[in-house]
């Protein structure tokens, strides 16, 4: 009987622990709608810092417009697009790989070794060294 009853209390347990597939998908409809309504405004506010409304619009007078200080938008569009997994930098990184070929920089490091080119003729003349023997300005003890 008592091992009836802990059966039961870990089969409880476990239901509460885990979420039914209809919450989940819920919330992750929610989310994503929201999501949705926090990037069409982000981009709203963002394309009227470049758009300028004429002074009349159907009959209405609409005043000077301030121009908008869309940082907010812009952090918040950015933060929005990396959690859905779109890299707004990828292309700065693909321009520095691009700069630093052009400057002969090798990116790729094989254990140490490094190619280099020489584009003029270079003669490497050798000669023996010169063995001189040097004494010592110490007393010996």
């Amino acid at each position: 009987m008592q091992e009836q009853k802990e059966k039961t209390a870990t089969e409880n347990k476990e239901s509460f622990d885990e979420k039914p597939d209809y919450q989940e998908k819920i919330t992750f409809l929610i989310s994503t709608v929201a999501q949705g309504f926090i990037l069409a405004w982000c981009l709203l506010v963002l394309s009227l810092g470049y758009i300028k409304l004429p002074n009349k619009l159907f009959g209405v007078d609409i005043p000077d417009q301030p121009r908008v200080d869309s940082t907010f938008a812009a952090g918040l569009l950015g933060n929005i697009l990396g959690g859905l997994g779109i890299s707004v930098n990828a292309a700065q990184g693909a321009k520095k790989k691009k700069k630093e070929g052009e400057n002969g920089l090798n990116s790729n490091n094989y254990g140490g070794y490094q190619t280099i080119i020489i584009k003029q003729p270079i003669e490497l003349i050798t000669s023996k060294p010169d063995v001189i023997k040097v004494e010592s300005t110490k007393p010996k003890s």
